[in-house]
C-alpha cells in the first residue's frame, strides 16, 4: 500500500518581494488610468486626431480602462491566496520583527491608518469588485440579464481610481518605510508621455495644414467646419 505524499511546506512569502509586485501595479494602474485619461480628454482637445482612427482610440480607451481597474483589484483583492495590501497588513501584524525599522507603536498606528483608510474605501472597492467579478474577469450572466443593474452597482469615476492608487501608494510606502524596503514616489509628469505624443500629433497636422495652405489656398469653409 503506498504511503500518501508529504505536503510540501513552503516558506513565508518574501515581504519585500511582495511589496515590489505591489508597487508594480500600483506604477502600472496609474499609467493605464492616466493614459486613458489622456485619450479621453483628446476627444475634445485633439478631435480631428481622434476621427482619423475612431475605433483604434476607442479601443485603446477601453483597454487602458480595464488594465487600472485589474491592477486597482489586484492590490485591495482579499483572496486568501492573493498578496494584496490587506494580505501585507496581516503580515504586518504577525510578522512584527520584518517590520522593525521604526518603533512598535509605529507599526501599530501604520496598521490602524491603513485598514481605517481601506474600510473609508469600501463602497468604492465594492463597486470594483462588481466589475472585476461581473464584467472584468468573466461574462456574467446576471450582467447581460440586467445591465442597468450592473451600472448602478458597479458606478466607478477616474477621481475615485485615482484616490484609490494614491492610497494604495501611502499604505505600500508606510509599509515599507517600516520594513526597511525603498519606497515609490509617482509625479504627476511620469506617465504624461501618451498626451504629449498626441500633443506632437497636433502639431504635425497643424503643420501639414499650413504647408497645404500655402500650397493651394486656405481651406473653404464648410471643410473646415467640418472638422
Amino acid at each position: 500500500m503506498a504511503l500518501p505524499a508529504k505536503e510540501t511546506v513552503l516558506p513565508p512569502l518574501d515581504i519585500s518581494k511582495a511589496l515590489w509586485e505591489l508597487f508594480n501595479e500600483v506604477v502600472r494602474g496609474t499609467a493605464h488610468l492616466n493614459a486613458a485619461k489622456s485619450l479621453a480628454e483628446a476627444e475634445k482637445s485633439h478631435p480631428v486626431i481622434m476621427k482619423v482612427s475612431p475605433s483604434f482610440f476607442r479601443l485603446t480607451t477601453h483597454a487602458h480602462l480595464e488594465a487600472s481597474q485589474l491592477a486597482a483589484a489586484k492590490l485591495f483583492d482579499e483572496h486568501d491566496d492573493c498578496a494584496g495590501i490587506q494580505w501585507l497588513l496581516t503580515q504586518a501584524r504577525n510578522r512584527r520583527k520584518e517590520f522593525s525599522f521604526r518603533t512598535s507603536s509605529e507599526l501599530n498606528e501604520a496598521i490602524e491608518g491603513a485598514g481605517k483608510t481601506c474600510a473609508a474605501k469600501k463602497s468604492v472597492l465594492d463597486a470594483l469588485k462588481h466589475r472585476r467579478d461581473r464584467w472584468l474577469a468573466h461574462l456574467d450572466r446576471k450582467t447581460i440579464r440586467n445591465p442597468e443593474q450592473f451600472v448602478a452597482d458597479a458606478k466607478l469615476t477616474y477621481p475615485e481610481l485615482e484616490d484609490l492608487f494614491a492610497s494604495a501608494l501611502e499604505i505600500l510606502n508606510a509599509m515599507a518605510h517600516l520594513h526597511g524596503d525603498a519606497g515609490f514616489i509617482i509625479f504627476d509628469d511620469d506617465f504624461n508621455d501618451l498626451s504629449h505624443t498626441l500633443d506632437l500629433i497636433a502639431r504635425g497636422v497643424q503643420a501639414n495644414a499650413e504647408e497645404l495652405e500655402k500650397r493651394i489656398g486656405p481651406c473653404p469653409d464648410d471643410l473646415a467646419g467640418s472638422f
